[in-house]
């Protein structure tokens, strides 16, 4: 009698540990399959975070060639001074910063439709102190 009680709990312990062997292979296959699904994860994430930067380096490339032309016309957020020439060329008022060099606006307003003394100080280089008094000429001499 003690033999069967002996061999019964040696079974059961081979049992218990053939249970455990088990879990323990099913356990690592998870772990196996879950770390494979993070690796995905992160290989997807890292996609996407290159993705977002390229499309950032491409608005901020896309930004910095809005506020500089090839033609010199440079944003007016660009520029410190808030000062202006009005010049005459081609018959047509064009807008430039204070610099005389950097080119602001070209507008539509030719200088005939101004009235004479305006169309003349024009035609000599007029200059507009602020973005006022710029608008309000816009304002008033545009169609």
């Amino acid at each position: 009698m003690a033999k069967k009680i002996l061999a019964g709990c040696l079974a059961a312990v081979v049992f218990i540990g053939l249970a455990w062997y088990a879990g323990f292979l099913h356990s690592e296959k998870l772990a196996r399959r879950e770390q494979s699904e993070l690796w995905q994860e992160l290989e997807k994430l890292g996609e996407r975070i290159r993705i977002q930067e390229e499309s950032e380096a491409e608005a901020a490339e896309e930004k910095a060639e809005a506020s500089v032309d090839p033609e010199g016309v440079v944003n007016e957020n660009e520029q410190e001074s808030h000062e202006y020439y009005l010049v005459e060329e081609d018959g047509r008022v064009t807008i430039y910063r204070i610099d005389g060099t950097t080119l602001f606006e070209y507008t539509g307003i030719t200088v005939d439709s101004l009235p004479e003394k305006l169309g003349e100080e024009i035609s000599q280089g007029k200059r507009l102190s602020g973005e006022k008094e710029l608008y309000d000429f816009l304002e008033n001499y545009s169609s």
